[in-house]
C-alpha cells in the first residue's frame, strides 16, 4: 500500500512523505489523482492525517477516481478538519444594563457570508429568540401557543397555512421581525416560517413559507385536547436579553453577542461556520446526470474511507420542500414551500454524504458543531459502515441511510449498512425532529451497540413506506441498542425504536430504552407504526415512557416475545388501530410490571378485546398486586369497554395462560435480572443480560 502524509504544516506542493507532506484534504486529493493518472499511483493508498487543525474553507468532493483511499489519524493524533472561522476584534459595550460585544464583519454586509451557527467555548449558542426555548426538558416550555387559525374546521393533517393570528401580546411589529422566523412545534416535526409579516390592524402573521400541517397541536390526543399549535420566534433582535445569546444583522453586517460570566474576549473563542457540508463523496447513478451512460453501469465510489478524524463547524439551511404529490389536493392558499420535512428530518443532508457508494467507511470519527445530519449513506450505498463514532450537538440528527423505493431504480437501492459502537447525543438542536439513526428503504442492515441520548424526538427509526405496500425494507437488524432521554416533550408521536411498513426478516432485539417523553401524545418505547408487519422483537428491555413501553399503531404478524415492558404511565402495552381478520401481534412470555394507567390500552378505532394482540403465558405485576384496567379512553364513545379489570380482560379470551406476579426483578443501572425462581420463567420466559447494551470496547 502506498502511504503519504498531511500535516498543517505542510504544503500541497510537497511530493506527501513524512518529512515533506501535504497540508489540505482537498490538496491530498487533488494530488493524488494527479499520481493515479500518471501511473505512478496504482493499488490502495493511506494518507496518514497528523494532528493540528486544517481549515476547511469550503466543501471536500470526492468521486469514483479517489476509490481506494484511506485518509487515518496517525498514531494518537487528533487532527480536526474545521468549517469554521474564529472571530477576533470585538469592542465591548453595554446593552439594556448587559455587557454587549460587537463585531463588524464586512463580509456579511456585502451579502457574501451569512451565518446562522455560532459557537462559543465548545458549545452552540442560542440565537435571540423569543420565548427562550431550547429542545430539552429545561426549555421545551418557553414557547408562544397560536392564538387564532383562519380555518378551524380544516382539520385534515395536510390543510397547512401561512397564516395565523398569534394570542394578544405575544408578537409586536419588531423592526427585525421580518428576517425572524417563527419555529412552529406540533405533531411529530417542526417547521421553520420565515419572513414573518405583521398586519398592525388586523393582527395576523403572514409569512414566505405554509407549514405542511394544519396548526393544530396535534390528533385529539388520548386526553380528550385540542390545542392550536406551539411557536417561538427565532432571530429576533429586539429578543437579544439573555447571556449567551447573540444576533446577526445581515443588512448592516454587525454581530452582537451577549457574553456569559466570566467571558471575556482574551478567554473566549467565538466560532461562526463558513459550510454547511464537510465532505461530499460519492459515484454517479443512471439520473444522476443527462451523459449516455447504460442504466446498469453504475460509476461507483469504493473503499473511500475516513478514520480517527474530527469535523468541526458546521452550519445549517432550510431545505426547500414541497407537500407530497398525493396530499395536496388537501392544502389551501397559495402554493408556497412548506416550512420544513414532514417527519424525521428527511430533507436534511448529511455533513458528511455518500451516495452510490460501495465498501466505504467512517470509523472513529469525531462530527461536532455541525447544523445538518452528522453522516448520510445515500442512495446507492451498499456494503458502508459506520462504526465508533461520536456525533454530538447537531442540528438534524445523527446518521442516515436510505436509497430508493421500489418504484425507483435498483441501482439506486442501498443495504447492507453497518451502524455500530456510535456515541449520538444532543441531536435536534435546530431540526428538533432529527433522529438518531434514521433508516429509510433499507435492506440487510445492522444498527447495534449504538448509545442514543438526548434528541428531541426518535432514537431509531426503521422503514419509510406507510401501510402494507411492499418495500425493499427487510432484514434488518437492531439490537443492543441504549437509548434514553429521549423526546423531552418536544415533539408528539415518537418512540425510542420506530419502525414503518412491511419489513420480512427485521428483528428488533436486545436493546434497552428508558425515560422516553413526548409532548401530547406517543411517547412510546419501541413503536411499530402503519403497516408494520413480519418483525421479531425480543429481550428488550423498556421502562419509564408516557405512554406505552410497547406499542402498535397498525400492522400484521409481528411476534413480541421476552421483553420487559414497564412503568409506562399511561399504558404498559397498546394498541391504536385494530384491524379485522388478522391479529398485528403474537403477544407471549413477555413480563410487565407497573404502575401504570392501563395495562392493555386501545386506540382511536377498532376495539382492542377483539383480535389486536394474541396474548398469553405473559407476566403481569402491578405494586400493591392491583392490576390496572384495560381497555379504551372515555373520548372513544362508540361502544368500545372503557375499562376491563384484569379477570374481565381475560374472560374476553386474552392472557388466559398468564399470571399475576411478582416477578421477582432487581434493577440495575445497566441490566435488571430475575431472581431463579421468578415465576416468569416457569411460563417460558428467557431471560437476558442489557449490560453490553451502547459500544462495545474495543
Amino acid at each position: 500500500m502506498h502511504v503519504f502524509h498531511l500535516s498543517p504544516r505542510g504544503r500541497d506542493s510537497n511530493p506527501g512523505t513524512a518529512q515533506r507532506p501535504w497540508a489540505t484534504l482537498a490538496g491530498a486529493r487533488d494530488r493524488l489523482r494527479r499520481l493515479r493518472a500518471a501511473g505512478r499511483v496504482d493499488g490502495p493508498v493511506q494518507v496518514t492525517v497528523h494532528a493540528g487543525r486544517y481549515e476547511l474553507p469550503e466543501t471536500v468532493g470526492f468521486g469514483p477516481a479517489d476509490s481506494h483511499t484511506r485518509y487515518v489519524a496517525a498514531p494518537r493524533a487528533e487532527p480536526v478538519f474545521d468549517g469554521g472561522r474564529r472571530l477576533a476584534g470585538w469592542k465591548v459595550g453595554e446593552r439594556n444594563g448587559r455587557t454587549e460585544w460587537t463585531l463588524d464583519l464586512p463580509e456579511v454586509a456585502a451579502g457574501r457570508w451569512n451565518f446562522r451557527s455560532l459557537f462559543v467555548n465548545g458549545r452552540r449558542a442560542p440565537r435571540a429568540r423569543l420565548p427562550k426555548f431550547s429542545p430539552d426538558a429545561q426549555g421545551v416550555d418557553w414557547v408562544f401557543r397560536i392564538g387564532e387559525i383562519r380555518h378551524p374546521e380544516k382539520t385534515d393533517l395536510f390543510a397547512g397555512s401561512d397564516t395565523f393570528r398569534p394570542a394578544p401580546g405575544d408578537v409586536q411589529d419588531w423592526a427585525s421581525l421580518p428576517d425572524a422566523e417563527c419555529v412552529v412545534l406540533h405533531y411529530w416535526i417542526e417547521e421553520r416560517l420565515p419572513r414573518p409579516m405583521l398586519n398592525p390592524r388586523t393582527g395576523w402573521l403572514r409569512f414566505a413559507r405554509r407549514s405542511a400541517f394544519c396548526l393544530y397541536e396535534a390528533y385529539e390526543n388520548a386526553h380528550g385536547h385540542r390545542d392550536l399549535a406551539r411557536y417561538y420566534i427565532d432571530n429576533l433582535f429586539e429578543a437579544l436579553t439573555e447571556p449567551g445569546e447573540w444576533y446577526l444583522n445581515r443588512e448592516t453586517g454587525r454581530l452582537h453577542y451577549l457574553p456569559r460570566p466570566g467571558e471575556t474576549p482574551a478567554n473566549t473563542e467565538v466560532w461562526a461556520p463558513r459550510l454547511h457540508a464537510f465532505v461530499k463523496a460519492g459515484g454517479q447513478l443512471f439520473n444522476d446526470s443527462t451523459d449516455p451512460l447504460d442504466a446498469h453501469a453504475t460509476i461507483h465510489l469504493r473503499g473511500l474511507e475516513l478514520a480517527g478524524l474530527t469535523f468541526r463547524h458546521g452550519d445549517w439551511f432550510s431545505p426547500l420542500a414541497t407537500l407530497p404529490p398525493f396530499h395536496r389536493e388537501q392544502a389551501y392558499g397559495e402554493d408556497l414551500p412548506i416550512g420544513g420535512s414532514v417527519q424525521a428530518a428527511h430533507m436534511v443532508p448529511g455533513a458528511i454524504t455518500f451516495h452510490a457508494a460501495r465498501d466505504c467507511a467512517v470509523r472513529d470519527c469525531t462530527i461536532e458543531h455541525a447544523g445538518l445530519y452528522g453522516l448520510e449513506f445515500g442512495e446507492g450505498c451498499r456494503h458502508c459502515a459506520a462504526v465508533g463514532n461520536r456525533l454530538h450537538d447537531l442540528g438534524g440528527g445523527g446518521i442516515r441511510g436510505g436509497g430508493s423505493d421500489l418504484d425507483g431504480h435498483v441501482e439506486a437501492r442501498t443495504g447492507h449498512l453497518t451502524i455500530t459502537d456510535n456515541t449520538i447525543h444532543h441531536i435536534g438542536r435546530i431540526f428538533h425532529q432529527g433522529v438518531g439513526v434514521l433508516l429509510g428503504h433499507a435492506f440487510d442492515c445492522t444498527v447495534a451497540h449504538n448509545h442514543i441520548h438526548h434528541a428531541a424526538y426518535t432514537g431509531i427509526s426503521l422503514g419509510w413506506t406507510w401501510g402494507f405496500r411492499e418495500t425493499p425494507s427487510r432484514n434488518n437488524r437492531i439490537e443492543h441498542n441504549l437509548i434514553h432521554d429521549i423526546g423531552a416533550g418536544v415533539l408528539s408521536d415518537m418512540g425510542g425504536i420506530y419502525v414503518l411498513g412491511v419489513q420480512p426478516g427485521t428483528v428488533i432485539r436486545g436493546n434497552h430504552l428508558h425515560h422516553i417523553w413526548s409532548q401530547a401524545y406517543g411517547g412510546w418505547g419501541i413503536y411499530l407504526d402503519e403497516g408494520t408487519s413480519h418483525v421479531i422483537v425480543e429481550h428488550n428491555l423498556v421502562h419509564d415512557t408516557k405512554d406505552a413501553p410497547f406499542n402498535i399503531h397498525y400492522g400484521r404478524e409481528a411476534v413480541v416475545r421476552h421483553n420487559i415492558f414497564a412503568r409506562g404511565q399511561h399504558a404498559l402495552v397498546s394498541v391504536y388501530r385494530v384491524e379485522p381478520g388478522h391479529f398485528s401481534a403474537s403477544f407471549f412470555q413477555n413480563i410487565l410490571v407497573g404502575p401504570s394507567e392501563r395495562l392493555y390500552l386501545g386506540g382511536y378505532k377498532g376495539d382492542i378485546t377483539r383480535g389486536a394482540l394474541a396474548a398469553h403465558a405473559n407476566c403481569v405485576w402491578f405494586p400493591g398486586g392491583r392490576v390496572a384496567v384495560s381497555g379504551h379512553n372515555a373520548t372513544r364513545t362508540d361502544g368500545v369497554p372503557h375499562r376491563l379489570g384484569w379477570a374481565a380482560w381475560r374472560r374476553r379470551g386474552h392472557d388466559a395462560l398468564s399470571v399475576v406476579a411478582d416477578p421477582r426483578l432487581t434493577e440495575g443501572r445497566r441490566t435488571w435480572r430475575l431472581a431463579r425462581h421468578s415465576p416468569a420463567l416457569k411460563l417460558g420466559f428467557v431471560p437476558y443480560d442489557w449490560s453490553d447494551c451502547g459500544p462495545r470496547r474495543r
